[in-house]
């Protein structure tokens, strides 16, 4: 908190803002692309298969991404209509998404209300998928990527106290 407040005031001092000059306005994020990189550079011994995304691809396709002198090209892009794994990660997705959403926009103490009124199968729902983000965390960290604040992240802690996990 201190390094951010010392770089605002060193900003205010020369009458600038680095991290938001010379950028389009009213433009958050620009593109998506560095969610898909990611898996590319970290798990290059890995193949990925990405849905097609014309402009993304454009994107990726534009990088050249070099290991050791040598061009990493573990990726391709498909249309996911010809694709149930690709079909089946949408699904996936959307649900954490979905997921990620809630959290967002939920305090603690409403998840705790929501939690305590669901169903034996609505509880067996959010097992199911609480597991099988702690088996992919148990197996390599780095299958998580988590973009949410710390806030968010202790809701999901809540989530998986609540259920014992």
């Amino acid at each position: 908190m201190q390094s951010l407040k010392q770089l605002l005031k060193q900003a205010k001092k020369k009458k600038s803002l680095p991290f938001i000059m010379d950028e389009e306005d009213h433009i958050l994020i620009n593109n998506f692309s560095h969610f898909y990189l990611r898996p590319i550079y970290l798990f290059k011994n890995s193949n990925h298969i990405f849905d097609n995304e014309v402009n993304i691809s454009d994107i990726i396709t534009s990088y050249k991404i070099i290991d050791d002198s040598q061009e990493i090209k573990n990726y391709s892009f498909i249309d996911s209509k010809n694709n149930l794994f690709v079909q089946a990660s949408d699904i996936f997705v959307g649900l954490m998404g979905k997921l990620s959403n809630y959290i967002n926009t939920n305090s603690r103490e409403q998840i705790i209300r929501d939690f305590n009124s669901l169903s034996e199968k609505q509880l067996n729902t959010i097992d199911f998928l609480i597991k099988l983000i702690e088996k992919s965390k148990n197996k390599n960290v780095a299958f998580l990527n988590w973009i949410d604040s710390h806030e968010e992240l202790t809701k999901i802690h809540l989530i998986c106290e609540m259920r014992s996990f």
